[in-house]
């Protein structure tokens, strides 16, 4: 299999990208392979967290341009409908990645370029190794800088400047800059980051199912919503749905007697 899916830690689970000989580059089994795993993250009820990385050196090295394997017949995957196309095909596994109701940590191992710089970008979080690397490589084709959903993403992470900047010059950045710009929320030596990354999952996954899954749905809706009254109005159906929850009430109950200790 060319991703690997890893119970890592209590609710936190593991999705590696396995091509480590070919830099985790994206071929049409790993995009299938992806799809698949994402779909049995989400139907997991006791995950809350996945974490995203790749084998060996590398991230995400983009797409196998040596060789990119078969593209399905429409029916022969679930997520390749009749009137698809490989390219949808690959763009499609960033809503899949977004629309995944578990945290993704993308656990930045080494090189993301193109499509891997898509993937990390679609991820709710991003910590890089020092040795991580990124560029918006699709310029460097021939075809546009405009590819697998890296005009959507990279804009609201890092603003349409230096999103503008990066796809249109195909640049590669390291680790330290992508802190900098905000691509990253943090840099750790390369034999630190499986257990930097483990360490952030573990905390956010001693939060409730209901809490988590919310607040990634309503991030990511609140930052396409155009004012701020509607933002609150979501804001506002969700506490109020999570409150008659018995998971969030439980929950509630047992942080109000710890706090009163």
């Amino acid at each position: 299999m060319t991703v690997e899916l890893v119970a890592t830690a209590p609710h936190v689970t593991t999705i590696r990208l396995n091509r480590p000989e070919r830099l985790n580059a994206i071929n049409f089994d790993l995009v299938g392979d992806l799809h698949d795993a994402l779909d049995r993250v989400a139907a997991d009820d006791d995950c809350k967290v996945a974490i995203l990385t790749g084998a060996g050196r590398a991230f995400c090295a983009g797409l196998d341009l040596r060789d990119w394997g078969t593209i399905p017949e429409p029916g022969q995957h679930r997520h390749f409908p009749a009137g698809h196309s490989g390219q949808a095909f690959l763009s499609d596994l960033m809503p899949h990645i977004r629309a995944t109701p578990q945290v993704v940590i993308a656990a930045v191992n080494g090189p993301a370029v193109g499509g891997g710089l898509s993937l990390a970008a679609a991820c709710d979080l991003r910590v890089a190794a020092r040795s991580a690397r990124f560029c918006s490589a699709f310029i460097k084709t021939g075809l546009s800088g405009a590819d697998a959903g890296i005009t959507y993403l990279l804009p609201r992470l890092i603003g349409a400047a230096r999103a503008f900047d990066l796809m249109i010059t195909g640049r590669t950045i390291d680790a330290d800059e992508a802190e900098r710009m905000g691509l990253v929320s943090r840099v750790v030596e390369d034999d630190a980051l499986a257990a930097s990354v483990l360490e952030t999952a573990t905390a956010i996954a001693g939060y409730t199912n209901v809490g988590l899954r919310n607040t990634k749905e309503v991030i990511w809706h609140s930052l396409d919503t155009n004012n701020l009254a509607a933002a609150i109005a979501m804001e506002n159906r969700t506490q109020m749905l999570a409150m008659a929850t018995d998971e969030v009430t439980e929950y509630m109950r047992a942080y109000a007697t710890r706090h009163r200790a």
